[in-house]
């Protein structure tokens, strides 16, 4: 009954009797809009024939729908051969209709917001393509052609900026466009030719014209164009190579936020080039930019200030906690990060604001709460502009408006409504300033900042340093003050310019004061150091001004030691770890490592082998130092940060493979072969040996690998446009694989490998087949290869192939071990270890070589293993030591307390020499440490491997 009071309150008897044959869903879903609507009213009314159209067809039903030119009353072909006053009537008729259709399906709940705005930016799209054929043919006509080096017609390339350009459109937006062309010269025209340049401008203005200049029925849009170069003051129109000279040398920050959303509507394959060597390299730089919040500041002050002057705080786009602060949080986080992350080199926000959570920069619950507040808000603004067709961002002044708007967003009032409102704007409110001004901290009230003006004077002594930190945590240290004026007197500061300078003198007074209370002098060495190696680009100095998080993090990880420190002073897009809070908050898991690798693989062009292997480089950067501030948190056991390291291998050298496989096979074909008489694939698999076989990896191990094939039988040859032996084809997947994990990049390397374990050593084959290798570890094999083979362990490769090599391996312990000679070859093998490896002297004990230390333990374990491994074939299931030993124990194959005792000493000693490691020290101790522990390991060894069985 509603439903029909209030279409016959709204409609002809005529336009009701066309609904009554009519899908219901259109009956119901306008009766829904109607009330919201005065636009949809005044629009059916004043055309007798619209209702008829949107009725006839698909049009209402459709989603996402493109405008459908050929369901108007006119034909493309006929609007463009009537007069301009025709074609421009035309063009208004069909806009009322486009936009009764869009508010219709919007406000009837037909549509929801990501439609709404796709379709309103499909339709302006359109419209601005056929203005701009009609334009294009008329100044074509009128003052001929202008081609390209005097052959290709050129075009104009229509920029579509803001939410044109990101294709989110609001309902009675007005459109911020660029012209560009690509080349001067002159038209072709026989008699009267005119410059590209006046041709442009020419076609330009028609264009807008076509667009917005008011007739009896409306206009299109309202076309803004001071987003061109030099703004209102520049040409209207703008050639490629003044376009570029423009932004290298005028470009300005707030241009890069504009610039984000820029997408060509014509034109798009001339642009393509350009957008790639000249706008993306504007937009987005290569390393993280943290400047863009002092530009972004300025944005906001300039903001706030036309919000107070024009009294606009309620203002639903431009207000506190309005629609462009969420604009503003996800430009800013694309121009810091989209340089190093293409996929965030989106134009769209409602596609690029989900992805800033899996990037790190926001986390997911912000992300979440922003995308609410932006659905909520982009709702707002389009129900106030449906309601009369008119720009606007304000709540109505009347109740009865209000009231209308808050039924239209779904709310029983406008006290509802105004609660929602404010709620969300609070929400954006809150991030926007955090994000900006950083979150409130409590400060300690009784350490105010020291004033550092004497520093930065070049004539200012040590005392008048000294003295000016005072208020610090350096109260005193003539030390400190030393290490400043080193600081100030060094390169560094010289280099910078005025920008980098200032920068650097607020990061110098934030990081003394949120120095610790324990060791300040030893962090501020730290960090200096770590200052003196970014400052090569100061925006890295912004990043740590802005993010206090980061900072925070960083002071942590000075306080650690110096491994981590190092890592940064070397690599300093190392910074980008600490922008994510959670790496002092969790532990990775290979789950997380996996995708990292995944997205940095995705990321990197794959046409370019050097691109793809710097991505592994900063891949194991990343994920070492995410481990690395785990451990020096005291938040993962060593063993389990092993297991990490392994885990960053493990998928590096899988990673190795394929690209290897990739390139080797793009060059030689895949390998095939014939056996039993069936033609088939050629799988490949690695090995890892010692560290990475035992899963004992640290921070500064190499990996020992060996590389095996499954290829047998008569024809054993690559099939592509080149075919070779199946094993040249290995040898060079081999060499491949090695120069991928061995090769110094701009990002550094992966690792040395070692591949010295091979059957027969260097003079051995690069790869092997399973065959020959099975038949090597049974028949030629040394004892000591048999003791690495316990360590070995398949890492990476075809999954068959792996488990095949596992089968292999127990066999070989199981049946080909030479027991009876075993305990003579152990023994003289350590013996010879220990004269040749141990640094060790009557003053220092060497933990891992010296007698009682980390290897003995390990040729304990591998004894026992092997010689028991016959009888009881669980003690070779694993390949670490520490398990080989519990599983020894376990068969009451040696007495658990003679376990306990070795297991405890072995992670005692692996934790030291690991923590050393960290500090760079050597495995060296003390000779008077760990007697006790030395002593009991020392007896086990005599008791095994000396006294008579």
């Amino acid at each position: 009954m509603a439903t029909a009071e209030t279409l016959a309150s709204r409609l002809s008897g005529a336009q009701l009797a066309l609904l009554t044959d009519a899908d219901p869903l259109c009956a119901s879903s306008l009766a829904r809009a109607l009330p919201s609507s005065d636009f949809i009213c005044e629009s059916l009314q004043r055309d007798g024939d619209l209702l008829a159209d949107l009725l006839r067809g698909p049009l209402l039903a459709r989603e996402r729908s493109q405008p459908a030119l050929a369901e108007t009353r006119m034909s493309v072909a006929e609007a463009l051969a009537c007069t301009d006053d025709e074609f421009m009537d035309w063009l208004r008729r069909w806009r009322r209709r486009e936009m009764v259709r869009i508010a219709w399906r919007d406000l009837g709940a037909l549509a929801d917001l990501d439609e709404t705005l796709t379709d309103t930016s499909g339709f302006a799209d359109a419209a601005i393509e056929i203005a701009y054929r009609k334009a294009y043919q008329y100044c074509c006509q009128r003052h001929g052609t202008p081609r390209i080096a005097g052959s290709e017609a050129q075009p104009l390339i229509v920029l579509a900026m803001g939410k044109l350009g990101g294709g989110e459109l609001n309902f009675s937006s007005d459109i911020d466009l660029v012209f560009l062309f690509p080349e001067y010269g002159e038209t072709d025209h026989p008699t009267r030719p005119v410059s590209h340049d006046e041709f442009f401008i020419r076609l330009g203005q028609l264009l807008i014209r076509y667009l917005s200049q008011p007739t009896t029925e409306g206009i299109v849009f309202r076309v803004d164009m001071r987003l061109r170069p030099f703004g209102d003051s520049g040409p209207l129109a703008c050639g490629f190579s003044a376009f570029e000279d423009y932004l290298v040398s005028h470009g300005r920050d707030w241009e890069r936020y504009a610039y984000v959303k820029a997408r060509a509507i014509t034109g798009q394959d001339y642009f393509a080039d350009l957008y790639g060597n000249t706008l993306r390299p504007f937009v987005y730089r290569r390393y993280l930019d943290y400047g863009v919040f002092e530009s972004l500041r300025d944005m906001k002050l300039q903001i706030q200030r036309q919000v107070e002057r024009r009294d606009l705080a309620q203002h639903v786009k431009l207000g506190p906690g309005g629609i462009r602060e969420i604009e503003f949080i996800v430009q800013a986080m694309q121009l810091i990060r989209g340089g190093q992350d293409p996929e965030l080199q989106r134009p769209s926000l409602l596609q690029t604001l989900p992805l800033l959570a899996g990037s790190r920069l926001l986390p997911q619950d912000v992300v979440q709460e922003l995308q609410g507040a932006y659905v909520f808000l982009r709702k707002l603004e389009n129900r106030l502009q449906m309601w009369r067709d008119e720009q606007t961002h304000t709540l109505p002044e009347s109740d009865e408006g209000q009231e209308r708007i808050a039924r239209a967003m779904g709310h029983a009032s406008a006290a509802e409504l105004h609660a929602q409102l404010e709620h969300w704007r609070g929400i954006v409110g809150g991030h926007f300033n955090a994000l900006l001004f950083g979150p409130e901290r409590q400060r300690s009230p009784d350490l105010p900042r020291a004033d550092l003006g004497p520093l930065w004077d070049a004539n200012a002594a040590a005392a008048t340093v000294q003295a000016a930190l005072e208020p610090s945590r350096l109260a005193g240290s003539a030390e400190a003050a030393q290490l400043l004026l080193d600081f100030r007197s060094g390169n560094l500061v010289r280099r910078l310019d005025q920008t980098g300078f200032r920068r650097l003198q607020r990061l110098i007074s934030n990081c003394l004061h949120d120095l610790p209370d324990e060791h300040a002098v030893t962090v501020l060495r730290r960090l200096l150091r770590i200052i003196e190696a970014i400052g090569v680009r100061s925006s890295y100095f912004a990043l740590l001004n802005e993010n206090e998080g980061a900072r925070s993090r960083l002071i942590s990880i000075c306080q650690s030691g110096d491994f981590l420190t190092g890592q940064i002073a070397a690599h300093p897009l190392l910074l980008d770890e600490l922008i994510d809070a959670r790496l002092f908050e969790s532990v990775p898991q290979r789950a997380e490592l996996v995708a990292d690798l995944e997205r940095r693989l995705q990321r990197a062009d794959r046409e370019d082998p050097e691109r793809e292997i710097e991505a592994l480089c900063e891949f194991k950067r990343a994920a070492v130092f995410r481990i690395g501030a785990a451990d020096v948190q005291n938040r993962m056991p060593l063993m389990r940060v092993s297991d990490r390291l392994t885990d960053v291998a493990e998928l590096l050298v899988e990673a190795a493979m394929g690209l290897a496989w990739q390139q080797i096979t793009a060059q030689l074909g895949v390998p095939r072969c014939t056996d039993a008489g069936h033609a088939r694939g050629v799988a490949v698999a690695a090995l890892g040996y010692g560290k990475l076989g035992g899963m004992e990896l640290s921070y500064a191990s190499d990996l020992d690998l060996v590389f095996v094939h499954d290829s047998r039988g008569e024809q054993q040859e690559t099939q592509g446009r080149r075919s070779v032996d199946n094993q040249v084809f290995f040898v060079r997947l081999a060499q491949r694989i090695v120069h991928i994990l061995t090769v110094h990049t701009r990002a550094g390397r992966l690792y040395e490998v070692d591949m010295r374990l091979r059957p027969s050593g260097k003079g051995g084959m690069l790869v092997t087949s399973i065959d020959a290798f099975r038949e090597y570890q049974r028949s030629e094999a040394w004892t000591w290869e048999h003791q690495a083979l316990l360590h070995a362990r398949a890492v990476a490769g075809a999954p068959h192939l792996r488990a095949a090599l596992e089968t292999l391996r127990l066999d070989v312990l199981q049946h080909d071990v030479r027991r009876d000679t075993l305990r003579a070859e152990v023994r003289n093998m350590r013996e010879r270890m220990r004269s040749e490896l141990s640094r060790g002297s009557a003053a220092q004990f060497d933990l891992k070589q010296d007698r009682g230390g980390i290897a003995d333990i390990e040729f304990l374990a591998q004894y026992f293993a092997l010689r028991w491994a016959a009888e009881q074939p669980p003690v070779i299931m694993y390949s670490d030591t520490i398990r080989q030993l519990e599983s020894v124990a376990s068969g009451n194959l040696v007495a658990q307390e003679t376990v306990d005792v070795l297991v405890a000493c072995y992670r005692r000693f692996r934790t030291v020499v690991h923590h050393r490691a960290l500090d760079d020290l050597p495995a060296l101790v003390p000779a008077e440490e760990f007697t006790a522990e030395r002593n009991a390991v020392a007896a086990v060894w005599t008791a095994t491997m000396d006294d008579p069985l």
